[in-house]
């Protein structure tokens, strides 16, 4: 690390995008568009005032747990030789002071300034509050209104600039220290958006499948550009939920890991791409058959209000989850106009009901390992997993009776040549819920039982079984 900070000279750090890999504007609009979005007119009002009276609005009705936000750990080095060398630290932003006096103590800065409501710190009065106190200081930054501090300062620093800060960064300081921004990478971006959560949009292909509807190429691409536009909106929905759950990912041991919840990924950015994912989804969407869009809207209603609230609400939250599968086969059965039988939209509710106790009930296991009180974000406790357990594996065995029933009926006659032979699927499938269910009270199931299946042979193995018994049957 460059020696920056000797001579007793004070070190000057911006907070937005240089200490914090993260923006507490940004983090204080997302709280109140998921908390409290009644509060988002107040905001809009504060605005019309300037954009240091918005600021403090914000930081007001906001509720940020600015100890858990990600800091980058160059900032943090160079704080620490500062500090080591004898010299002030300083924090100076144009966020809220309240809010950067919180970040004072976590880093353990000597000064901390901000804006005031009044007086927004950025730009040419950050560098008029600076000279004010000192007649030298190095300077940590990364954005284009830092540029008056750059000139200004004896040891200019750029850390997490983009490449167009930089330009003008580099002709106004050619002795500019530059740290490599920590730019979206590929990895973080395959992360957020979830591609291996897509599998779930498969159930579009079910009601085909039911029907024995011929393969044909018009049908596999029809269906092929459903799968996408459920997929295109599933991850839209993936980006607006971690930006929901921003708060409650950081406490989490694992999820805290999230790009998003980590910085790797700018909230401005995740924003960006969820409305463009949307939009690329109800495109195609339409372009198939305005039902079909009808349904995938309804979907995404019922995504946002989860997000927004169900979530957090004991029962309910599995239900919607549930529900949320339902939809999926809905919108196969619209996509091809195929009639939808009573008997498979029963045995999917309640199968898809026990899928999602059990992952609540393998959340409450992982709180239970953790020592912890509940499972973060939601309302349940430790005492619910009898409860919990016992009407997911009730579900799953009225999911099998379902199927039962169905094959015993009249209806199946109609579709299958030889319809005993899906008795076979029966014991398949007593055999891999149970199996879930039995590693889900071990304690060894991961959260999602769907990211499980997705990495267990097993399944894969008893999909086959299962799909050849249905083709031998038809």
């Amino acid at each position: 690390m460059d020696d920056m900070t000797k001579n007793g000279v004070p070190l000057i750090v911006d907070v937005d995008g240089t200490l914090l890999r993260s923006d507490l504007l940004w983090e204080g609009l997302i709280f109140l568009l998921t908390r409290r979005p009644m509060r988002l007119a107040g905001a809009a009002l504060a605005l019309l005032k300037g954009r240091a009276a918005f600021k403090a609005y914000v930081a007001s009705e906001s509720e940020i747990g600015i100890n858990d936000l990600p800091t980058d750990p160059v900032a943090l080095e160079l704080i620490e030789e500062a500090k080591t060398d004898g010299s002030l630290v300083v924090l100076a932003s144009a966020a809220h002071d309240s809010q950067v006096q919180v970040l004072k103590e976590r880093v353990g800065a000597d000064l901390g300034w901000g804006s005031d409501g009044v007086n927004n710190l950025v730009g040419s009065r950050k560098l008029s509050r600076v000279r004010g106190e000192f007649a030298e200081f190095d300077y940590v930054g990364n954005s284009r209104a830092d540029l008056p501090l750059w000139r200004e300062a004896r040891r200019a620093v750029a850390l997490n600039a983009g490449p167009l800060t930089l330009l003008r960064a580099k002709r106004a300081r050619p002795d500019l220290v530059i740290y490599e921004g920590r730019a979206p990478r590929l990895r973080s971006w395959l992360r957020a958006l979830r591609p291996h959560h897509w599998a779930k949009n498969g159930l579009i292909f079910l009601p085909a499948l039911a029907a024995q509807l011929s393969p044909g190429v018009p049908l596999g691409i029809r269906l092929l550009t459903g799968f996408a536009a459920f997929s295109a909106m599933a991850s839209s929905v993936y980006l607006f939920n971690d930006l929901a759950d921003l708060a409650s990912d950081r406490a989490h041991p694992i999820k805290h890991r999230r790009p998003l919840a980590a910085g790797e990924i700018a909230i401005p950015l995740a924003l960006f791409a969820g409305v463009l994912l949307v939009a690329a989804s109800v495109s195609l969407a339409w372009f198939l058959s305005p039902t079909f869009t009808v349904v995938l809207g309804v979907y995404f209603v019922i995504t946002a209000a989860y997000s927004m609230a169900l979530k957090q609400r004991v029962v309910v939250d599995v239900i919607t989850l549930a529900t949320l599968y339902t939809v999926r086969i809905v919108a196969g059965a619209v996509l091809v106009e195929v009639p939808l039988s009573r008997w498979f939209l029963a045995f999917s509710i309640f199968l898809f009901l026990s899928l999602a106790l059990v992952k609540r009930v393998a959340e409450l296991r992982g709180v239970e390992a953790r020592n912890a009180d509940g499972a973060a974000g939601r309302g349940y406790r430790g005492e619910d997993l009898q409860v919990l357990t016992a009407m997911g594996t009730a579900a799953a065995a009225a999911s099998a009776l379902v199927y039962c029933l169905y094959i015993t009926g009249d209806d199946v006659g109609r579709l299958y040549a030889n319809p005993d032979i899906l008795w076979a699927g029966l014991p398949l499938f007593l055999y891999w819920i149970t199996r879930v269910w039995v590693l889900a009270g071990r304690g060894t199931l991961q959260e999602d039982p769907v990211a499980f299946a997705l990495r267990d042979r097993n399944t894969y193995v008893v999909l086959g079984a299962f799909l050849l018994a249905i083709w031998l049957a038809a």
